[in-house]
């Protein structure tokens, strides 16, 4: 059975980050001198979008490309369910999940997880 994550990226990871503190801790330093909002979004002399411009714009179109994408895996996963007798992720579990209660309750946990995990990333990035 392959792990769930691999460590040694992980490690790797996190030395990399922490090797580069300082650049990352300047860096956040620097963005406390302007305010987005403030700037203006478009260029007077062309009309064109700035960079201030493009952000509700790009946050705008991620929100919608999430949004279709969750559309798209709930019906995706809803037909792999009724058709195939399958659940949402692939999971080992210590007992046969496939007999008749167990199946719905291990459809409904990873359900109840999947809506948490989607509406904490949502939280973070959309608030």
């Amino acid at each position: 059975m392959l792990p769930t994550f691999n460590e040694p990226e992980i490690t790797v990871w996190f030395l990399c980050r922490r090797i580069r503190q300082k650049s990352i801790e300047r860096a956040m330093d620097l963005t406390d001198s302007f305010i987005w909002e403030d700037l203006p979004t478009r260029d007077d002399d062309s009309g064109h979008l700035t960079a201030a411009g493009w952000i509700p714009l790009t946050m705008k179109y991620s929100r919608i490309a999430a949004i279709a994408i969750l559309c798209f895996h709930t019906v995706q996963s809803t037909i792999r369910i009724v058709t195939n007798h399958e659940t949402i992720l692939i999971v080992w579990y210590p007992f046969d999940w496939t007999v008749s209660p167990f199946y719905e309750l291990v459809n409904i946990s990873q359900v109840t997880n999947y809506r948490t995990e989607f509406s904490s990333i949502c939280f973070l990035y959309y608030s």
